[in-house]
């Protein structure tokens, strides 16, 4: 619990009450101290910030939030304002953004922009089965909507259902057609199925539009390794580097696509570039 400091006396008396009350479990007796602080002194951050953490314990957490954006529009400066709305964003942003797309299809259960949230907010959190269900849904609403086929398709690759994902992301990038994330979605599908014939194509369109794109480079520098092509593999992969080192070294370094040029003097040159060294 916060204290203020350099508080109205009352306000300052009524918020330092309303704390050894919570300490103590009277988590009602807290609020209506917290509140009668805030009566006392509006301007202060602090009660506001004590009545928050009460009312997260009540699990009564959009009230928690309104105070704790009050809290951080009074003081913006004070640091203890951003450290526990950013606490509890960690802790039940997620939970209360599900909470919140359940209330929302309770009003309007073929809302499909609040389906498609709803599968993305379970994809986050692993929860990959109630994800499906939600994406499902929204496609049977829609079933050519390019934000549907391509969330429902990116979850079906993590699903290992990867021919079903190919079809969605074809149908989510004809929509956007020159959109390299678009585009590099149905390469990677591509690549996980192992047509690595139609994945080359789709990443050298990329580097036809964005000549830097990272992913590109990287997928494209797999592919050829993993057939032999030692130089364009080497060649791709260092211009990945120049964007993106540590994710390089850190791909790279367990990908088996590159197990054939693995051994060759130019990858582990590449690897020990991009990895930073172990400082303990």
């Amino acid at each position: 619990m916060k204290k203020g400091n350099r508080q109205k006396a009352s306000s300052e008396t009524l918020n330092q009450r309303g704390v050894d009350l919570a300490d103590r479990g009277w988590l009602d007796e807290a609020l209506r101290e917290f509140g009668m602080a805030i009566e006392a002194d509006a301007n202060s951050p602090f009660p506001r910030l004590n009545r928050a953490s009460v009312l997260l314990e009540q699990e009564r957490k959009v009230e928690a939030l309104e105070d704790l954006l009050a809290a951080a529009r009074l003081a913006p400066d004070e640091p203890a304002t951003r450290y526990h709305l950013g606490v509890f964003l960690t802790r039940v942003g997620p939970e209360l953004a599900i909470e919140q797309f359940s209330k929302a299809l309770d009003q309007d259960p073929e809302h499909i922009d609040v389906l498609i949230q709803m599968g993305v907010a379970r994809a986050d959190r692993g929860e990959l089965s109630e994800a499906e269900k939600y994406l499902r849904k929204a496609f049977e609403i829609d079933n050519s909507d390019p934000l549907v086929n391509r969330e429902l398709g990116m979850l079906l690759m993590e699903l290992g259902s990867v021919h079903e994902a190919i079809g969605h992301l074809k149908i989510a990038q004809s929509y956007f057609p020159d959109d390299p994330e678009y585009m590099i979605d149905l390469g990677m599908a591509y690549i996980q199925a192992g047509f690595y014939d139609q994945a080359e194509r789709v990443m050298i369109n990329v580097l036809q539009k964005e000549s830097s794109n990272f992913h590109a480079h990287y997928n494209l520098a797999a592919i050829y390794a993993d057939w032999g092509k030692t130089d364009a593999s080497c060649d791709h992969l260092a211009k990945a580097a120049e964007r993106e080192p540590l994710r390089v070294g850190e791909w790279a370094r367990d990908d088996r696509m590159f197990d054939k040029i693995r051994a060759d003097h130019r990858f582990r040159k590449l690897i020990e570039k991009a990895t930073l060294p172990d400082v303990g």
